[in-house]
């Protein structure tokens, strides 16, 4: 190599490493933002999850306890009734949600009068702060003057139905609740991946003789399924951790009837104060997240095989 182009490569290797410094400072910020918001928070409930928390005269771990927290939850029968509340709650907010966006969204992507406006009526529920809808909510479900008892009386019914008053029908008024919130979202990506399915592939099927159900079934729905399953592991995280709407519409109960794992890792925080059981049972729902999302994972990585991406 001759002098010059040692030379040539000398300063190239001072460039590229001025450029990683720089790269590096300007990425850093970022990396404590993420370290703060996240990392500490997970590292201290999991320091949380296996010690003893001592609440007097200051908050502090007074010893660790290893696993007794988690062997306490997992032998509680409240953590497993709030285990299945949050599974039902989830498939259930999955199917509801994605069943109806996709009617919607069919209806949406044909070309009528008023096609825009309706558009845009469909994603007002997505706008409205999650609390507000739950107040909202709190007052459609009033027995007496709630809207949709007073609907129920216009058609002849008795109208005298208590929503929230006992633990099924409460967990299915929540659950209508969140499907009103997500179902904007929902139809907007189902409504863009019935944009991008070939408008030929579905001639070709319908000149071979099938109907609008076969159609959908055969040719349309194998293609949106890259775009619905991902829309799906978003549902089923939201369900997983919602919280708001049932603390303004049942606090947990009646009867822990609408008590998920995260409502219950918030009742035994901030309410019995028993941080220790609290963390491992935040701990003990990631882990189920983390499961459901390695399934659906597993359901997109063939749909996108069965759909020839």
């Amino acid at each position: 190599m001759t002098p010059q182009a040692q030379v040539v490569e000398v300063r190239a290797g001072r460039t590229r490493r001025r450029g990683r410094l720089i790269a590096a400072a300007m990425v850093a910020p970022a990396v404590l933002v993420v370290c703060g918001v996240y990392a500490y928070p997970a590292l201290s409930t999991l320091a949380y999850s296996v010690s003893k928390i001592d609440l007097s005269p200051r908050f502090r771990i007074e010893g660790f306890v290893w696993l007794r927290n988690f062997i306490n939850q997992l032998t509680d029968p409240h953590f497993w009734q709030a285990t299945w509340i949050t599974i039902y709650f989830g498939v259930m907010l999955c199917l509801l949600t994605v069943v109806l966006s996709f009617l919607i969204a069919l209806l949406l992507n044909k070309t009528f009068f008023g096609r825009g406006l309706l558009r845009v009526t469909v994603l007002l529920p997505w706008a409205v702060p999650p609390v507000a809808s739950g107040v909202l909510w709190v007052q459609m479900f009033h027995a007496e003057f709630g809207f949709l008892n007073g609907l129920i009386r216009a058609f002849g019914g008795e109208g005298g139905i208590i929503w929230l008053g006992g633990s099924t029908i409460a967990l299915h008024s929540v659950l209508i609740t969140e499907v009103w919130r997500w179902i904007p979202f929902a139809t907007l990506f189902i409504l863009a991946g019935l944009q991008i399915v070939p408008k030929s592939v579905r001639e070709a099927a319908a000149i071979d003789g099938a109907g609008s159900w076969r159609g959908f079934r055969h040719v349309t729905f194998p293609l949106m399924l890259p775009v619905v399953v991902p829309v799906v592991i978003f549902l089923f995280v939201w369900a997983m951790k919602v919280f708001d709407t049932i603390f303004v519409l049942t606090r947990g109960g009646p009867t822990r009837g609408t008590t998920t794992l995260n409502f219950l890792t918030y009742r035994q925080g901030f309410v019995q104060f028993d941080f220790g059981n609290a963390a491992a049972t935040a701990y003990l729902l990631s882990a189920l997240t983390v499961v459901v999302i390695a399934g659906l994972g597993w359901m997109l990585a063939r749909s996108r095989k069965l759909a020839g991406m």
